[in-house]
């Protein structure tokens, strides 16, 4: 198992925060015809986002589960919102 100081967890936590931003901001001002698309968007804004935190690690080992671990909380995170906005209204 490796250690926390690999996981990167400070930029997991900062990728899920820009998802989060992002998704409430589609969800709150975006109509409904077009949230899909910009539901999209906001998945790839934070997949790029993740990325580009990882790669600042320069750290190869563990790179392919940092990053999908943050890729895959992003979604979760934005699947989230986007089904609470749909309940609230």
């Amino acid at each position: 198992m490796p250690d926390v100081q690999s996981w990167h967890v400070p930029r997991m936590i900062v990728a899920w925060l820009v998802a989060a931003v992002v998704g409430v901001l589609v969800t709150v001002l975006v109509s409904d015809d077009a949230r899909f698309a910009w539901l999209a968007l906001a998945v790839g804004l934070s997949t790029l986002v993740t990325f580009g935190l990882q790669l600042g690690t320069a750290q190869q080992a563990g790179f392919i589960t940092r990053t999908s671990f943050s890729v895959a909380g992003s979604v979760v995170i934005i699947a989230v919102i986007d089904v609470v906005g749909l309940l609230v209204r």
